[in-house]
């Protein structure tokens, strides 16, 4: 198990129990107890537990908060969201205005452009953890759509965010999805991002599609576009034999 998903079911386990003893989770995770204690650390530090006498308990103060919520997902195969920031840096060249949805694995790829040398660049986003992650930026030119704040969700979203879109010129677009369908559709399972993406691929001049191997042949309630609309997709070494074989067909596919 990686690091980012052992922290997760640390998390997971404090829902159903109101204290965890740290010689209990090592045994339940089979690790040492040194390693359950830097995750601990960890999680301390991103506020979302606190540490008593022996283990540990739940941060009452966040564990309903947005911030907390959006730590959890992007534990979510975390390894793999890293790896395919990282290939999508390369795409970025020669590019001026440029859309980052509001997705966890877009925003770990925010996090590698602001992490590396930022050209002079627009990147426009509908995420709120991408704007705070921008505060202590001084050299990214970060323009947010605006629109009604959606915490559960982390969007900005509604009729304004549309809105502000139509009126732009879009260089490329780097967006995330719930799942791609067995007929390759890009899904979704929110309304207003669903409306935020089909905007998106009528304004943006290329759309690059960074998504997990694991969601593949997952769907979500509503469908954006199909995955050949997209200028490529990008995801990371897992992918399937099978499914590798239908996307070059379909697609620009980077592994």
């Amino acid at each position: 198990m990686i690091p980012e998903e052992r922290r997760k079911n640390i998390l997971i386990k404090l829902r159903e129990n109101d204290f965890l003893g740290i010689e209990e989770l090592a045994s339940e995770l089979n690790v040492s107890k040194i390693t359950i204690v830097r995750d601990i650390q960890i999680l301390k530090n991103n506020g979302l537990v606190e540490k008593i006498h022996g283990g540990i308990k739940l941060n009452e103060k966040s564990a309903g908060d947005f911030e907390s919520r959006f730590f959890v997902r992007m534990q979510d195969n975390y390894s793999r969201k890293v790896e395919i920031a990282k290939k999508s840096l390369e795409f970025l060249k020669n590019k001026d205005t440029i859309f980052l949805d509001s997705s966890s694995t877009v925003f770990v790829f925010a996090q590698e452009i602001f992490s590396n040398s930022v050209e002079e660049r627009n990147l426009i986003t509908n995420s709120p953890a991408i704007l705070v992650e921008a505060l202590n930026k001084p050299n990214v030119n970060l323009i947010s759509t605006g629109g009604e704040l959606k915490q559960e969700f982390n969007i900005f979203g509604g009729n304004w965010v549309n809105e502000f879109l139509e009126n732009l010129n879009i260089d490329a677009a780097f967006i995330s999805a719930a799942g791609i369908s067995s007929n390759l559709d890009i899904t979704t399972n929110n309304k207003d991002l669903a409306g935020i993406l089909e905007t998106i691929f009528k304004k943006a001049k290329e759309i690059n599609l960074l998504i997990d191997s694991t969601k593949f042949c997952k769907e979500g309630m509503l469908s954006i576009a199909h995955i050949s609309d997209c200028r490529r997709v990008i995801t990371d070494k897992e992918i399937s034999e099978e499914v590798k074989a239908i996307l070059i067909k379909e697609t620009e596919l980077i592994i």
